[in-house]
């Protein structure tokens, strides 16, 4: 599977045979004078590919030896992601390069405008790069790096800014272009040590526009200095941002294509790390279980295993407060923590940075929210569902413009998920039939009875516009099967292979969407489905919470523990009982399980959900609505089975508080024993989308 026309192609050479004796065609022609000795192999970069399928074929004297099929798409996509997005707002003129300027009008439908090529450099002493005054001689103020590998060189950096896919993409690596010729497959690199970092980016938004990667999302490639002067090429793409679009086939789709374009022009990589904060963990975690081979390890950050097993906690706190303030009851803080689940009900609902204000109901909303852009490092955070950036004209609204675009979250995911007949729009998973709000409170005495009852009587749901209703909100079991078979809920079962490691900034002690039980979610499902999870690592450190939308990286130590890891990996030719036994083994023995106390002294031990030893102490973990409901870490219960109520389960419970338990649940509670509705192993990896709601393997 390639795209845009070429392949980088290796032919390894049998002993002895050289170049002279080979020949390589394209179908019916020569292309042998592309391709150059590399070690033991020929590399060429094969071009003219058509459309489809193309042969490569080899012969050693003009006896065949080998034929490769090679199929070729439109470097404008799709490949796997099925039917694109329409309309799409090119962003080609506001996105900015390193010199001020911008990469101008986009030419055609699919955003496409001609690439950049800019250089900076470090000036001694300086935190911040520079643009390089010229090709040909350095500047005086030249700073020099040592890279991961002990070379020491100019401290330059090329950044490379396109388009493909639709989507505007950057990659930045050490290059002294002063010495070094223009970068071939074949070449040897002064300051590159042949490993790629690819950054994913936060939020999370229904679509509709190619980005501008300043305005959508804080992830900007040179802000990630530590890795760019150690020699790692850094990597990153509008379409890798879920605060653009969230939807991680779109998005795995868009690393492979922009990987591809790199690999053409820089040569192979020894192994690509992926990292992302927030919404970029969640891709980190998705394209890693349902593409697998794109990214050899994973540094998820504020993380959280996927987008869609978050969006019925986060919409839960909108149902809880509306119950809340309708109930009629007075409600202490500590009642309302306790119904949240939350270190705090401020994490739910607050005057600022909590689920209400920024995703719940935000994300099942038909129409724009209006949360004002705010500055965030060097950019700006829009953490709206459509972005503000697209025309008012477009968006929906019931009245003026009822065949508008509509912003809530499943429009990202309409191949995906596929389309409700009832309603002609992408199916939604949202449930919360049987949830027992804050059964959890009211077992351990609390709240009183009567309050557990007035808050499941009050709590609503939300109707396919996103507007509250009095009924609760029930799935499309066609959403649910879909989320589940087709990887939008990871399963973890194709994350043994690959290390993790899992770092955050959450003490517990102030509202923080990005809560600390999201890693032990993810562990568990790790545990789940691969009877381990020695392949994770979870870091937890003091500090501020990030705000909503916003993303993070891990530490550069941790960073370079983990590039150890998968070194160790890579090298290692042993044979293993499974992918995992091997991860484990490599593991370095200094990378493990730690939090900090507020000293700032780190504190190894092994994180534990229930708050036992130092850390339990110090950074305890929490919970949400669902599991304050009964539901289990693992968060993935998206829709509950139900089971009829039984007086003994509610202790003290008079009969006419027991009557009115029915009316409430007249179809039965949540029986959390059982997996979710809807839940289904996985197709497959590599599935591509030929239609909305349909999945095939890619050929």
């Amino acid at each position: 599977m390639v795209s845009g026309g070429s392949a980088l192609v290796s032919i390894a050479l049998p002993s002895g045979v050289t170049l002279e004796r080979v020949k390589v065609l394209r179908g019916s022609t020569d292309v042998t004078k592309n391709f150059k000795p590399s070690g033991s192999s020929l590399v060429g970069l094969v071009s003219d590919l058509q459309l489809g399928e193309n042969k490569v074929s080899v012969s050693i004297d003009d006896r065949p030896k080998g034929q490769l099929r090679i199929l070729n798409y439109s470097r404008n996509g799709p490949i796997i992601s099925g039917p694109q997005q329409t309309p799409w707002l090119c962003e080609t003129e506001k996105f900015k390069l390193p010199d001020g300027t911008t990469m101008g009008q986009a030419q055609d439908e699919f955003c496409n405008a001609p690439t950049k090529v800019s250089y900076i450099y470090m000036p001694e002493g300086g935190q911040a790069y520079k643009p390089l005054p010229s090709l040909g001689t350095l500047p005086a103020d030249m700073s020099k790096t040592t890279t991961s590998d002990g070379r020491t060189v100019n401290y330059i950096v090329r950044v490379e800014t396109g388009t493909v896919n639709r989507a505007i993409y950057q990659y930045a690596i050490l290059f002294d272009p002063t010495t070094e010729a223009e970068p071939t497959p074949t070449a040897q690199y002064k300051g590159w040590n042949g490993k790629m970092v690819y950054v994913y980016g936060g939020s999370a938004a229904s679509g509709y526009h190619q980005g501008d990667l300043i305005s959508s999302s804080p992830t900007d490639i040179l802000t990630e200095k530590d890795k760019l002067s150690k020699g790692f090429a850094v990597v990153t793409s509008t379409l890798n941002i879920f605060g653009v679009m969230a939807n991680d086939v779109v998005s795995a789709e868009t690393t492979s294509m922009v990987k591809e374009l790199f690999i053409k022009k820089f040569g192979p990589v020894k192994y690509t790390i992926g990292t992302g904060g927030s919404g970029g963990s969640m891709q980190v975690h998705l394209i890693a279980n349902n593409y697998p081979g794109l990214l050899d390890g994973i540094a998820p950050a504020a993380s959280f295993p996927d987008n869609h097993s978050m969006v019925h906690p986060a919409i839960d706190c909108a149902v809880l407060a509306r119950a809340v303030n309708e109930s009629g009851v007075a409600w202490s803080d500590a009642q309302k923590t306790a119904v949240a689940g939350f270190n705090t009900w401020n994490t739910c609902d607050s005057p600022a940075g909590a689920w209400t204000n920024n995703f719940a109901p935000m994300w099942l909303q038909a129409t724009r929210s209006s949360i004002p852009l705010f500055p965030w490092q060097d950019g700006f955070l829009d953490v709206n569902n459509c972005s503000l950036a697209l025309p008012v004209e477009w968006i929906y609204d019931p009245v003026t413009n009822p065949g508008g675009l509509r912003c809530d979250l499943y429009q990202a995911i309409r191949n995906q998920v596929g389309i409700d007949p009832a309603t002609g729009q992408p199916a939604r998973a949202y449930d919360n039939i049987g949830v027992q709000y804050g059964l959890n409170a009211y077992k351990a005495g609390t709240i009183s009875a009567d309050q557990f009852l007035v808050l499941n009587e009050k709590a609503g749901g939300y109707d396919n516009d996103g507007l509250p209703t009095r009924a609760r909100t029930a799935a499309s079991q066609m959403a649910l099967k879909n989320l589940f078979q087709y990887g939008r809920i990871t399963s973890g079962q194709n994350l043994g292979s690959i290390p993790i490691v899992d770092s955050r900034t959450d003490p517990g002690l102030r509202p923080d969407v990005h809560d600390s039980v999201r890693s032990m979610a993810m562990r568990a499902r790790l545990v789940r489905a691969n009877g381990s999870a020695g392949n994770h690592v979870i870091l937890r450190r003091n500090g501020m919470p990030l705000p909503p939308g916003s993303g993070s990286s891990t530490s550069m130590d941790s960073f370079l523990m983990l590039d150890q890891w998968v070194s160790n990996i890579k090298s290692d030719t042993k044979e293993y009982s499974s992918p995992l036994a091997k991860v484990t083994a490599n593991k370095p023995p200094e990378l493990n399980d730690t939090c900090q106390d507020p000293s700032g002294a780190l504190i190894t031990e092994t994180a534990d959900v229930n708050n036992s030893g130092r850390c339990g102490a110090v950074m305890p973990f929490y919970g949400d609505p669902r599991i304050a409901a009964g539901a289990p870490l693992t968060g993935d219960v998206l829709k509950c089975h139900l089971k009829p109520i039984r007086d003994e389960d509610y202790a003290g419970m008079r009969g006419d508080q027991l009557a009115r338990l029915r009316s409430i649940f007249p179809q039965g509670v949540c029986d959390y024993s059982l997996p979710s509705v809807g839940a289904e192993d996985l197709l497959g990896t590599w599935l591509a989308y030929p239609s909305a709601g349909t999945a095939k393997p890619l050929n």
